[in-house]
């Protein structure tokens, strides 16, 4: 490491703090991960005590021998000790560690505002998205579309037919960090309507006058309970609310989605899932 270098050091994490405030003041993301934030600003602190630690010994390296030969030598092996020698491995050290703690605050910021990887559990987007697997979800300034893979955040606000707060079921560890993958299938302004099939008090889901269904051609159905809920978030002419979304999952047998909670929120819909990182693959958007 050279004097210069360790100054360019100090100018980068200064550039990374000032981009983490300006991006937190503008609020460019809807995810919420306490740990990160933390983990930031131990990284930060760690960077620059490394890189204070780097201008101090090199503005007081020209010092360090004379201090270094008034030490009594004691031993035959401190006799041999050259000062320049460990001089320079403690600048190696210190870069190293100043490389280290300004990579984790760059890796930090990129996770708090703009792509985050996050795993799959659950069966309810199979074929599309399978248990287990491993996508990179992307976040910023991220606005809903049709066929979009989605991260919902499952709040306190979502109910399922029965009256049933959602996030609080015994299968969650944590309330407060419940998150679901769907698929955007209906957006504000959609006319959504109901067709009975016989007299069984199931219905077909019409989206647009038109049947939905997958692209794995899986027609999509609810129960009653299920459709007197979806109908709670439609205005008087059948259309979906401002900042209202239908979303259900890929795998139409087993998915507890809006046909089970209604519609989600817009600003509970955290992120897109843009690809596959385990297995490396694409995700198909409609």
């Amino acid at each position: 490491m050279t004097l210069k270098k360790a100054y360019i050091n100090l100018l980068i994490a200064v550039i990374l703090i000032i981009l983490n405030i300006i991006l937190y003041a503008l609020d460019v993301s809807r995810l919420t991960i306490g740990w990160t934030t933390t983990v930031f600003w131990v990284a930060t602190v760690f960077s620059f005590i490394c890189i204070g630690l780097s201008i101090f010994y090199f503005a007081n390296e020209h010092k360090l021998p004379n201090i270094e030969n008034e030490i009594e030598v004691e031993t035959e092996d401190e006799e041999n000790l050259n000062p320049s020698h460990t001089i320079k491995h403690r600048f190696v050290i210190l870069d190293w560690l100043s490389f280290l703690g300004i990579s984790l605050m760059l890796i930090l910021v990129m996770f708090m505002y703009f792509i985050l990887p996050t795993n799959v559990e659950g069966s309810s987007m199979k074929s599309t998205l399978l248990d287990g697997e491993r996508v990179l979800m992307y976040h910023y300034k991220y606005e809903p579309k049709r066929n979009d893979v989605v991260i919902v955040h499952i709040t306190d606000r979502y109910l399922d037919t029965s009256g049933r707060q959602v996030n609080q079921s015994n299968e969650y560890d944590d309330e407060s960090q419940v998150y679901f993958v769907k698929r955007v299938v209906a957006i504000p302004g959609d006319t959504i309507t109901f067709e009975e099939i016989g007299t069984s008090e199931v219905y077909h889901i019409l989206i647009n006058g038109v049947v939905y269904q997958n692209q794995y051609y899986q027609v999509y159905q609810v129960d009653d309970a299920g459709r007197l809920k979806m109908l709670s978030y439609l205005d008087g002419n059948d259309q979906l609310r401002e900042n209202q979304y239908f979303a259900f999952g890929d795998n139409e047998s087993f998915s507890y989605d809006s046909r089970n909670i209604g519609a989600i929120h817009k600003e509970d819909m955290i992120g897109k899932a843009i690809y596959k990182l385990l297995p490396l693959g694409g995700i198909s958007h409609g």
